[in-house]
């Protein structure tokens, strides 16, 4: 039996690499800064409570493969990205860290390709003048659907010929994702909300 366990999550500014600033900005003049900080307070609830859930389930970490929305390799270089990331704040990635230290697997995920053809995308908008912002928007939401459901299926993929018989899975995925509905039916899978 295969188990997977899925947390949908809310990317943080310290997630979002070197758009950090920019999207943090954006998102301030979107919602003023005390409704963002209030979204701030929320996702680092979510995250402690998060945390708490995967403690309890008392995990043989020897045995647990762990899956990370937007990371295209494991391995030495994945950590790396981890703990770069992690320290940068990301509680997300902490957790991660932290189950790779208790001796989880870290695996890759996603495609290096779709993720830099979003991250394009998300760049274009980011950097558009404002006379052209509209335009970038419509192109990234134009591609968006399909890109999404192209790392799903990579993502589910990617699961299936690495977790093994007795292995237990933990995929971080942002809420919008449709993972599970592209997994086959021999894993089991177990939403933490």
């Amino acid at each position: 039996m295969r188990t997977l366990y899925i947390i949908p999550i809310v990317h943080s500014a310290a997630d979002m690499g070197s758009m950090a600033k920019e999207l943090e900005k954006k998102g301030i003049e979107k919602l003023g800064r005390e409704k963002w900080e209030e979204n701030q307070h929320r996702i680092a609830q979510f995250w402690d409570q998060a945390e708490k859930e995967l403690d309890a389930l008392k995990l043989n970490y020897s045995d647990v493969r762990v899956y990370q929305d937007g990371l295209p390799i494991g391995g030495e270089i994945g950590m790396n990205i981890v703990t770069q990331t992690a320290a940068k704040g990301s509680r997300n990635y902490q957790i991660v860290q932290k189950l790779i230290e208790k001796g989880a697997t870290l695996e890759e995920t996603e495609s290096k390709e779709l993720l830099i053809t979003e991250y394009q995308f998300v760049q274009a908008f980011v950097q558009a003048p404002a006379d052209k912002k509209d335009k970038a928007l419509k192109l990234y939401e134009q591609a968006k659907d399909d890109l999404i459901k192209k790392r799903d299926a990579y993502i589910a993929k990617q699961i299936d010929a690495s977790l093994k018989n007795r292995e237990t899975g933990i995929l971080f995925i942002g809420a919008h994702h449709k993972v599970k509905e592209k997994l086959p039916k021999s894993i089991t899978i177990k939403e933490l909300k």
